[in-house]
């Protein structure tokens, strides 16, 4: 079976590309522009950006959104993540965050299966992070405050290569997405 995975961060793509080959999928790689809905629940915006590129291209897709949620700041910024790495700096998320003790972060990521016809399937994945006391590091500004759980220093100032390797084992949604891929074809 053959998917196209929509998303243009390499890093997805490989983790996507290298977990679907141990089930024997392939997994094709298109960048494009889906549009993203105003919604606080990555689910709903992976869904919809999904529905619009297997449409589009006339094709299954997967699309993945990812949402990074500060206990703290009542879930900020959420889906916005983006939004705030554009306007933010690791400085001024780090003042948002002066005098609270409770640093927790999740970062939930939806990975969005649809077909042409209207068909979804969605799996979320939820990773517990933590926001450091001062920025380190390189990337966006999220990756300069955020400590990923098992780390002791910020997502920019790690290892590219540990990170990787954290995600590719942690990502179980990518395992959960080609089984389910796997059932969904015997069926059909």
């Amino acid at each position: 079976m053959k998917v196209t995975f929509v998303t243009g961060n390499m890093g997805k793509w490989e983790i996507g590309r290298d977990i679907f080959a141990k089930y024997g999928l392939e997994l094709a790689q298109a960048k494009m522009e889906t549009p993203e809905i105003q919604s606080l629940d990555v689910t709903e915006v992976a869904t919809y950006s999904a529905q619009y590129a297997a449409k589009k291209l006339n094709t299954p897709v997967i699309k993945s959104d990812v949402g990074y949620y500060i206990s703290a700041l009542g879930g900020f910024p959420g889906p916005f993540i983006k939004y705030i790495n554009q306007t933010l700096s690791d400085e001024d998320l780090l003042r948002l965050m002066k005098g609270i003790k409770d640093r927790s972060m999740i970062i939930r990521e939806c990975l969005a299966f649809a077909t042409p016809d209207g068909f979804t399937r969605c799996l979320v994945h939820e990773q517990k992070t933590t926001i450091a006391e001062k920025s380190d590091g390189v990337g966006s500004s999220i990756d300069k405050v955020m400590i990923l759980d098992g780390f002791t220093k910020t997502r920019g100032a790690s290892d590219s290569k540990e990170v990787a390797e954290f995600w590719k084992k942690s990502l179980t949604l990518y395992h959960e997405m080609a089984k389910f891929l796997i059932s969904w074809e015997a069926k059909a």
